[in-house]
């Protein structure tokens, strides 16, 4: 039998299917979530404008590092009164924010009489003899006291920086009266004392702590963190006539009026010291608590003698450890004095001047 062959399948032609074109999708743009500026704890400011408290916080406001949401008063370079005439003022003058308030604090020193200070070194009104606008601004109704521990309450812990440029009878009267305050601090920078250096009133005392040395040994005994902006680093800092004519050159309402001030301050220096230049303490002490690193800082123990006959109100330093103490503060002990300077008179010229394009320096 013959078996049939097999048949093999007709084979079709090849054919080329077209090939499409590659589309590359469109890649999305990669977005990065949006970055939160850093939230600065707010700043309160105690002081007893005064010279050189006046230039402090027009420095702080032209600081945008700082949040400052109050101002508290206290007797000291001149009368209570005064003190806080010259704050609202001062705020009338560079527009402080009228949320912002002034707070009238204590009108002397804890334990002894108040010490009238010599009206030359800050001259009349306080202010070196210049005359602001008065101030339609009225003060905040709470005692400086009340409202500073309300205030730390709602900002909780370690939730406010407090710039001390007066005597510290405020502080040690919060700090005594509300102990659970400490917590609520981040820090105090203050400007005080002279604690490897000559003093300013006394042979060893610096003015703001010989007003009330009860009140400056208590804050520096409470646990709170501290860093200590004195004489040691004030006197180095000094801000020359050609920093006082820049800003007098310039014009503006503001720098006119802190060219005027230091203008006096500055005379009053020369006389003194025989210097064309003053110290501007406080103005430091805002300026180290934006930067930091112009300063130089040791870490100490101190307290503040209350009972020498020649050295109350001293501050004393133990950074040796001779006390067996453990350090409590950050004593300033040198300073970049051209950056301070250059700091200082840019940051005025920048927000209050006439050229409000002027780079910082």
């Amino acid at each position: 039998m013959t078996h049939p062959q097999p048949v093999e399948p007709p084979v079709e032609p090849s054919v080329e299917l077209p090939v499409e074109p590659s589309v590359e999708l469109p890649v999305e743009p990669s977005v990065e979530p949006p970055v939160e500026p850093p939230v600065e704890p707010p700043v309160v400011i105690d002081c007893d404008p005064g010279i050189d408290d006046a230039v402090a916080l027009l420095l702080a406001f032209a600081s945008p590092e700082l949040d400052v949401t109050g101002i508290t008063t206290v007797a000291g370079n001149v009368g209570i009164g005064q003190v806080v005439d010259n704050a609202l003022r001062l705020c009338d003058l560079i527009g402080v924010d009228a949320e912002v308030p002034v707070v009238r604090g204590h009108a002397g020193p804890i334990a002894r009489a108040v010490r009238i200070p010599d009206e030359p070194v800050h001259g009349e009104g306080g202010l070196g003899g210049v005359h602001l606008p008065p101030s339609a601004r009225t003060p905040h109704p709470a005692h400086a006291v009340a409202w500073l521990a309300a205030q730390l309450r709602d900002r909780g812990p370690a939730g406010t920086t407090v710039i001390a440029t007066a005597p510290l009878t405020n502080i040690a009267a919060l700090l005594h009266a509300h102990p659970e305050a400490v917590s609520s601090i981040k820090e105090i920078v203050l400007m005080g004392g002279a604690a490897f250096a000559p003093g300013n009133v006394t042979p060893s005392a610096e003015f703001n702590f010989f007003a009330d040395p009860e009140a400056a040994r208590f804050v520096t005994e409470a646990g709170v963190p501290l860093r200590i902006v004195g004489l040691d680093v004030t006197r180095k800092a000094l801000t020359t006539r050609a920093d006082i004519d820049e800003l007098l050159a310039d014009g503006a309402p503001a720098t006119d009026a802190a060219g005027r001030m230091l203008d006096h301050l500055a005379t009053r220096y020369e006389q003194r010291h025989g210097v064309a230049a003053c110290a501007v303490h406080d103005a430091l002490a805002v300026a180290a608590t934006v930067r930091p690193d112009l300063i130089e800082w040791t870490d100490a123990w101190v307290t503040v003698e209350c009972g020498g006959e020649f050295s109350r109100g001293k501050l004393i330093a133990d950074v040796h450890g001779r006390t067996g103490l453990p350090h409590n503060a950050k004593v300033a002990t040198g300073v970049d004095t051209d950056a301070f300077r250059a700091f200082l008179v840019s940051r005025l010229l920048r927000h209050y001047g006439a050229d409000a394009h002027e780079p910082l320096r």
